[in-house]
């Protein structure tokens, strides 16, 4: 927490104040417990603690011997801080114990309460869950003054809205000039909540007590100038110490009483991932989208759109500076291999969705919610099963590396990420049309042509708004792609396509995941009068289409479908 209210100014005060009464007891502020004799180190941050580009290397905090750390969420009723999302998360995949605090401003505590709320469960976090510290309300002077329209009734009505909504008590983060100033010196209405308070300066005096509060504090901020290993130098770093033993935070945080820090399940895999899509800026489609979930787990904040912007580039050099590789922005082995998370059942967020697309990718059926439930699971064992490896229902690096190889290419080299440069192909070469007009809706946009050439132009294929989904935006298969360029060069077939992902078809048609094709002409000739259409099915089965259909099934009478996992 970023200070504007200087040791100086306060700091005579301190020393000066006299006993209090706790519990029949006068306790005299402690003078001989320096913050070095206190083992228990975290640090709290916020956006004042980052260059233009300076994320902060979490692992090297963690190994600099701090185990906790609270974040910078939010201040008054409208206001996020921009770096919070990525500390919370870098904090939490590097192990430390987190938290998530408030700077109480001017406008009415039950809005700020509000504020802080929507935004620290956008980030998926509770202050409740396992390595999560409470949530902190941060009240201090600015500028030698209260927070203006300051009320006692504005701060009950904040940590009644923190009580009811997150269901945790929040710990205070005060001193007793704050109280003095703005409560008339009565802080009794945080007897019961943990207190952090600050002390800066030298010597070894803690922290004076917070009046009528019957408590002394927990944690103690005692230099607002701390470097840290891990945080940009250039900025002065808040350091922390809590008065207790590790076992002590630990129960604070939801861990027990066990040793270490917080639980780290989700760790890289040290080695390159083989084989995974080579992926830069321009590059399009399922693996990128993976690819930003999981930088997005490593604690970036970017939006998961399939599209290697800059924003995208931007978070891959962070995290390529972060973890020692090569800050070239591009996406390959040894940066697969940094962003790849182990994940199970039980697991949420980011590394669950960036699975989930690959699976979607490979042909499950399951929903992109970045919860591992019990069909994600099913779907994992079954691409195990399929590729050989043992069934565990566990997506370790053996899994990931076969899911982006198996994504990575189409069977013969060509990578996903050419999709683009397929389409293309498609479109330029001789003997393959494409029908501009739909059978079944009158939607231009979504005739087979409409598609192909969306997808060349990077847009990717629009489906019909009569269909079951919609008018929505889908990615051609690589596989499928590659595959019409084989019927076409090596079998030799000239084709006239009617369908891509346009059209209405059943409702979970693969027509509608850009995995599928439908012909009706096969080298001048109409599909069901004369045309070599179980010949063109088993060319389909052979280049790795495990749905054909074609007459004389129902529905398939004058076409040939063709469909890819």
């Amino acid at each position: 927490m970023k200070k504007t209210t200087k040791t100086a100014s306060w700091a005579g005060a301190l020393l000066a104040s006299g006993g209090m009464l706790f519990a029949g007891l006068t306790v005299l502020p402690a003078d001989a417990a320096s913050p070095a004799s206190f083992s228990v180190k975290g640090v709290d941050t916020s956006h004042h603690n980052h260059s233009k580009d300076g994320a902060i290397d979490w692992n090297r905090v963690r190994s600099s011997g701090h185990v906790f750390m609270f974040a910078k969420a939010t201040e008054g009723a409208d206001w996020s801080d921009p770096w919070f999302i990525r500390d919370l998360h870098g904090a939490r995949q590097a192990g430390l114990m987190h938290g998530a605090y408030h700077f109480y401003g001017r406008t009415p505590g039950a809005d700020q309460a509000r504020n802080f709320v929507k935004t620290v469960r956008a980030a998926g976090y509770t202050g409740k869950r396992a390595g999560e510290l409470p949530p902190a309300l941060d009240l201090e002077l600015k500028n030698q003054k209260c927070p203006g329209n300051f009320s006692t009734s504005g701060v009950k009505a904040f940590l009644n809205v923190i009580n009811t909504q997150m269901g945790v008590r929040p710990i205070i983060y005060t001193n007793k000039p704050f109280v003095d100033a703005c409560m008339n010196g009565d802080g009794s209405m945080f007897a019961s909540y943990v207190l952090w308070q600050p002390r800066y300066g030298s010597g070894s005096t803690e922290p004076a007590a917070v009046p009528r509060a019957g408590q002394g504090w927990k944690i103690w901020q005692y230099t607002e100038t701390g470097t840290v290993s891990g945080i940009p130098s250039e900025k002065n770093v808040d350091v922390n110490v809590y008065r207790g033993s590790l076992a002590g935070l630990r129960q604070l945080a939801h861990l027990g009483s066990g040793g270490g820090t917080a639980p780290a399940p989700q760790q890289p895999t040290a080695s390159p991932v083989t084989g995974a899509p080579v992926l830069k800026a321009q590059s399009r489609g399922t693996d990128v989208a993976t690819a930003q979930e999981l930088l997005n787990a490593a604690g970036a904040a970017i939006k998961a759109d399939g599209v290697f912007g800059p924003a995208t580039a931007a978070a891959v050099r962070s995290l390529q500076n972060a973890k020692g590789l090569q800050a070239d922005g591009i996406i390959g082995p040894r940066t697969w291999g940094a962003l790849v998370l182990t994940v199970k059942e039980g697991s949420r967020g980011s590394a669950v969705k960036a699975l989930q697309h690959q699976l979607k990718a490979s042909g499950a059926r399951i929903d992109t919610d970045g919860v591992f439930g019990r069909a994600t699971a099913a779907a994992v064992r079954n691409f195990q099963n399929a590729k050989g490896l043992q069934a565990d229902g566990i997506a370790g690096p053996r899994t990931w590396s076969a899911l982006l190889a198996d994504r990575s290419s189409s069977g013969t080299g060509v990578p996903v990420g050419n999709a683009v440069a397929l389409a293309k192909q498609v479109l330029k070469a001789p003997g393959i049309t494409f029908a501009r007009t739909h059978s079944e809706t009158r939607h231009s946009g979504s005739t087979a042509y409409a598609n192909i050439v969306d997808m060349a132009a990077g847009r990717g294929a629009l489906t019909s708004p009569q269909s079951h989904i919609g008018a929505k935006r889908v990615q051609l298969n690589a596989r499928m792609l590659q595959a019409l360029l084989t019927l076409r060069n090596k079998y030799g077939y000239r084709l006239h396509i009617t369908e891509f992902v346009g059209g209405v078809h059943s409702k979970n048609s693969r027509h509608y995941r850009g995995l599928s094709f439908d012909v009706n002409e096969i080298n001048g000739r109409h599909v069901g009068n004369g045309a070599p259409h179980r010949a063109l099915m088993a060319a389909c089965s052979q280049l790795g289409a495990t749905e054909v259909i074609g007459p004389p099934s129902a529905g398939h009478k004058t076409h040939v479908h063709c469909a890819w996992k």
